[in-house]
């Protein structure tokens, strides 16, 4: 088990591996993998493998069960307190009691998964009605792998973390330049799918230099730091986006599966709002739209550089609406 997670990387497959490897070591008729949510006080189911109820599924979206009032949930998450409950026990909880009977299962372990010194979540193990209990061999077992799957999970963690860092911009929180080419090259392949809209928005700061010579770098800064969230606020609700910063004043906007009508509109707005504002700059754009098709010959180097090339148009002419390039061809 811990050779197997040790070469896993990615969260969820780690999680669904220790289950199903769980699942047969203890003989169980279903395990699920919680995550601990502190600020609301619940746990989150993440996975539930085996012979489910009616109502599971195996990867659930909102599968949430309240600590408050629950003593047994509540000991294992805080005081790392490991049991067994059966509905065959008389002093077994009545929410656990609760719980069992609408899974349809006779009996069920649970034992906290405790990462980096904090509780991270719960392990949650059942057996069918007329099942041998679990023993407290079986306790013992699920500790084992609960702490591996914890040593695990610590690592994806930290290495998620530092593929975050590797692809963000430490200025400004956007996404940069690599991982902007990584999402391009995805969006031009374009698989199964018969064509796809792809719009690409080269933006530049007009007037940083000026800020930085007359007021200083930290409110050039400042200035950078605006202009992302001015985009990042703008394109929100704009269905499949990348907003990227690929240099000191420059941003790229990546859309894909969208409307290009739609994506000009939101660009310009993010132009007006900046240039009304007291910052002392303005921002020049440039748009180029594209509907790839498997016959399509357009490179993803060729789009970025005809709204490079319609923004070099904007900022030229002082545009202060974006200048769509008309030399695009898929």
């Amino acid at each position: 088990m811990a050779h197997l997670l040790a070469q896993a990387h990615q969260l969820d497959g780690l999680i669904e591996m220790a289950a199903e490897h769980a699942r047969t070591a203890l003989g169980a008729a279903s395990i699920s993998i919680s995550r601990f949510v502190p600020e609301d006080d619940v746990i989150k189911t993440i996975i539930n493998v085996g012979d489910l109820a009616p109502h599971e599924v195996r990867w659930p979206q909102d599968e949430t069960y309240s600590l408050v009032g629950y003593k047994r949930l509540f000991s294992t998450l805080h005081e790392r307190q490991s049991w067994i409950d059966s509905i065959d026990d008389p002093e077994c909880e009545a929410r656990e009691l609760e719980l069992l009977h609408r899974l349809g299962k006779g009996s069920c372990l649970v034992t906290s998964i405790v990462v980096d010194g904090r509780p991270w979540g719960e392990f949650f193990a059942t057996r069918h009605v007329g099942a041998a209990v679990f023993s407290q061999d079986a306790i013992a077992y699920a500790e084992v792998l609960a702490a591996i799957l914890a040593s695990a999970v610590a690592r994806a963690i930290r290495e998620a973390a530092l593929e975050d860092l590797a692809s963000r911009d430490p200025l400004t929180g956007l996404l940069n330049r690599r991982a902007l080419d990584d999402r391009a090259a995805q969006v031009f392949d374009l698989g199964e799918q018969a064509s796809r809209q792809v719009v690409i928005v080269a933006v530049d700061i007009d007037g940083l230099k000026q800020v930085n010579d007359s007021q200083g770098h930290a409110q050039g800064d400042a200035v950078i730091r605006h202009t992302a969230a001015a985009l990042m606020s703008a394109f929100e609700p704009v269905q499949s986006n990348l907003v990227a910063r690929v240099g000191g004043d420059e941003f790229t906007v990546l859309v894909w599966d969208g409307d290009a009508e739609l994506v000009e509109k939101t660009v310009n707005t993010v132009c007006e709002t900046v240039d009304a504002s007291d910052l002392g700059i303005g921002l020049s754009a440039g748009l180029a739209a594209a509907v790839l098709t498997p016959e399509s010959s357009l490179t993803v180097t060729e789009m970025f550089a005809a709204a490079d090339r319609a923004q070099y148009v904007a900022k030229r002419t002082q545009s202060c609406v974006a200048v769509i390039a008309d030399d695009v061809s898929a």
